[in-house]
């Protein structure tokens, strides 16, 4: 027969094994909860560069009739809009600079929604596509957003200003707006020194993302 002694070291060890399961249990939900996010961004809530970029590649596609074209539309001025769904802050930009030109270039994100903005100067690799981070610019669900890359004066000649589109194989124009998941692509505009060009072709400017 079991002493009060032992039944009371046994009742104690039971007491204290079962507290530590439950610690052990609260831990790891809170790593668990600490370590991923609820936003379903799979980068884990950090700038993912390539979050328009992967929507223009998809809806552009040559699978969809679309040209990938490095070096088209002598415009100063390459412009496209978009609508985004999902709350987060624009905080990258990609572009590479064609073969004929290795200079600066204005570049512009304009929350047309709310008016927070970014604007500054820009040289990307003529190598690949360079993404660069920009001050963030604030983004709610359904804000509209336009996207600028001017090239800066004093540049050489005009076969400068020409840069990275995707456009109709059949040169139709650009049938907006094209959904594609969380982004709206909604007209596009080519202009300075001759233009406006609407809607012939979508311009190869990529933005990072970070959902909230």
């Amino acid at each position: 027969m079991k002493t009060k002694d032992t039944l009371r070291h046994n009742i104690i060890n039971r007491v204290f094994k079962g507290t530590l399961i439950k610690l052990f249990t609260l831990f790891s939900f809170l790593l668990l909860t600490i370590s991923c996010d609820t936003d379903n961004d799979p980068t884990n809530n950090i700038c993912e560069d390539y979050y328009v970029n992967n929507f223009i590649t998809t809806a552009f596609s040559n699978a969809n009739n679309y040209d990938d074209l490095p070096e088209f539309m002598d415009l100063e001025t390459h412009e496209y809009v978009i609508k985004i769904n999902a709350d987060g802050e624009i905080c990258s930009v990609g572009y590479q600079n064609p073969s004929t030109y290795n200079g600066d270039y204005t570049i512009e994100v304009i929350n047309t929604t709310s008016l927070n903005s970014y604007s500054g100067t820009h040289t990307f690799s003529q190598g690949q596509l360079d993404y660069q981070s920009i001050t963030p610019v604030i983004v709610s669900s359904g804000d509209i957003i336009t996207v600028k890359r001017t090239i800066m004066q004093g540049y050489p000649n005009l076969d400068a200003t020409l840069g990275r589109v995707l456009r109709p194989s059949n040169f139709s124009t650009v049938p907006f707006p094209i959904t594609q998941g969380t982004v709206e692509f909604l007209s596009s505009n080519f202009y300075g020194a001759g233009g406006p060009v609407n809607n012939i072709a979508m311009p190869y400017i990529g933005l990072g993302f970070k959902a909230d």
